[in-house]
């Protein structure tokens, strides 16, 4: 949310000082209703949540977009979540993949399911392709040529 779209949104900001770090933590929250502890809870599920979207959007290609609407980041959103519960539900049911000799302690995760699927893309592509013959695409009879158009007068 910008701040030019909502300029009149009440944020409730808590203070968290903790004596490992030098500079206080800052929560931001539009969530008002919710008591100090409340939000220090919710804060504390907010990595999990973060994790299962940017393993999502890396593995769908969506963590660079070029569409900024409404509908368009909301379509990704629900992509996103998605693709990373789709992840996580596939991990939970296959064996831990190691991410190389030194990963003894492998666990199952989304993002290393992930990383095994862009490792190993390019099997999966030659693989759905066996058989298959290579077709050409026909070209256009009719194609106007394009510069001659006229443009037209401007208001």
């Amino acid at each position: 949310m910008h701040f030019r779209e909502k300029p009149h949104t009440l944020i409730d900001v808590v203070r968290v000082d903790d004596p490992d770090f030098k500079r206080p933590l800052l929560i931001g929250t539009t969530a008002r209703e919710l008591t100090t502890e409340e939000i220090r809870e919710a804060y504390l599920h907010r990595w999990p949540v973060e994790t299962n979207f940017y393993v999502s959007q890396a593995t769908a290609a969506m963590d660079q977009p070029r569409a900024w609407c409404d509908t368009s980041v909301m379509r990704r959103i629900s992509l996103a979540l998605m693709t990373g519960s789709l992840l996580k539900a596939i991990a939970a049911q296959c064996e831990a993949l190691p991410m190389g000799p030194w990963d003894v302690k492998a666990v199952a995760s989304a993002g290393r399911l992930a990383n095994h699927l862009d490792a190993h893309a390019q099997d999966f592509a030659a693989l759905s392709l066996t058989g298959l013959e290579l077709r050409k695409c026909r070209e256009k009879e009719d194609v106007k040529d394009s510069n001659n158009l006229q443009l037209s007068e401007a208001a």
